[in-house]
């Protein structure tokens, strides 16, 4: 655990989108899944951060009105709940394994990523990766930067809704939940240069949203937003107070789940906890009132050192459940070594109680820079495959 390599910086610049070249991956991944040639340039992480800070709201879209054909709804009545440390379908145990979805989508000779959600078309990546998570036995799915390729505010477009609802569709059809990572309005917000920690920007559409999948069994819980800048950094988007960081995850939990009573909701995963002076006072935002778990990101020696143990120990105090909403390890460090490091990573899970873990990333890229798992990293698709629960 303490290899430098683990020491990896998440490289969250889509600077280097335009540096790496193209390639042409070869090997299983163009067999089983993709019928067109797959183009690799970075799976980089999107930034979250922008340089034009700005404290204008703009105003929004109207909010549609949702009919029952648009509607990703089941008759079941039976929801992922929690029973101790432990969350439960049906009164069976579920013990969520999955992996992000951040697109790495080959379409008509150009590579589309979180704009690929505007395109009808992109249920065929959907299929692709449902594809991939079954064969890899993941279990859960958890969407990314879905806003990508809409303008600001458009919270209710038709096509990004419409194939989120395929994929909640074809995740039921195969076994599987979907973490509906909410992340995308806060990122969509701070890329337009907008305070992005006022709630009542994102009420009423999170009342949506909850409305379109209240009676949905294939979601496990909705994330709000995660990876939050420290309210005592020097970030000109930050949380501008401790109290005004907690008071956001309490409006939109509350306006959750004042709509949506049935599925469980968590903050998204929270980073620099092990960080006393950033200001993020996580035991209380993990506390709320309908806040159901303690969920974090790990990317560092400190996250996994530090954080992991101090919020295991407290969640079992306190009767939450804890979560890792997202992991990872560069293609870069070699498959031995990632696939070593994710060994760790799942030996640390088990050891401190992690009741639900997600990797970053899921993905057919074949690059130095990338995050994605595939079978052509064999070392570290086989160290997934093998840790499944």
């Amino acid at each position: 655990m303490g290899h430098a390599r683990w020491q990896v910086l998440k490289y969250k610049s889509h600077i280097t989108l335009a540096r790496n070249g193209w390639n042409i991956t070869t090997g299983i991944i163009l067999a089983l899944f993709v019928l067109s040639v797959v183009s690799a340039c970075s799976t980089s992480k999107p930034s979250t951060r922008t340089n034009s800070p700005g404290l204008t709201i703009q105003s929004h879209t109207a909010q549609p009105t949702i009919s029952s054909s648009s509607a990703a709804s089941s008759p079941a009545k039976a929801y992922i709940s929690i029973v101790g440390q432990n969350f439960v379908y049906n009164h069976n145990p579920v013990h969520p394994y999955g992996a992000t979805m951040y697109p790495h989508w080959n379409y008509h000779g150009a590579l589309h990523r979180g704009g690929g959600w505007t395109y009808t078309a992109f249920r065929s990546y959907i299929d692709i990766i449902v594809n991939m998570a079954q064969l890899a036995h993941l279990n859960t799915l958890r969407p990314t930067n879905f806003f990508d390729g809409t303008t600001y505010g458009d919270w209710y477009n038709a096509t990004v809704w419409s194939n989120m609802d395929y994929l909640f569709r074809e995740a039921a059809n195969h076994g599987m939940y979907i973490i509906l990572d909410l992340s995308s309005f806060r990122d969509k917000t701070l890329k337009q240069g907008i305070y992005p920690y006022n709630p009542f920007l994102y009420t009423s559409a999170f009342s949506w949203v909850a409305s379109r999948y209240a009676d949905n069994p294939a979601l496990l819980n909705y994330a709000i937003a995660g990876e939050v800048a420290c309210p005592t950094g020097s970030d000109p988007l930050r949380p501008t107070s401790t109290q005004a960081l907690t008071y956001f995850y309490r409006v939109l939990s509350d306006t959750l789940h004042a709509t949506d009573p049935h599925h469980l909701i968590s903050s998204g995963g929270l980073s620099h906890l092990n960080q006393a002076d950033c200001g993020i006072d996580w035991r209380s935002i993990f506390t709320l009132p309908h806040i159901n778990m303690a969920a974090i990101h790990v990317y560092s020696n400190n996250d996994r050192n530090i954080t992991i143990p101090m919020v295991a120990t407290w969640a079992v105090k306190n009767g939450k459940l804890f979560t890792v909403e997202e992991f990872g390890f560069l293609q870069g460090e070699g498959d031995a070594q990632r696939s070593a490091n994710f060994q760790n990573m799942f030996a640390l899970g088990r050891q401190f109680g992690i009741t639900c873990i997600i990797f970053w990333n899921l993905g057919p890229e074949v690059a130095s820079s990338s995050y994605e798992v595939n079978p052509n990293t064999p070392l570290t698709w086989n160290t997934i495959i093998r840790n499944a629960p």
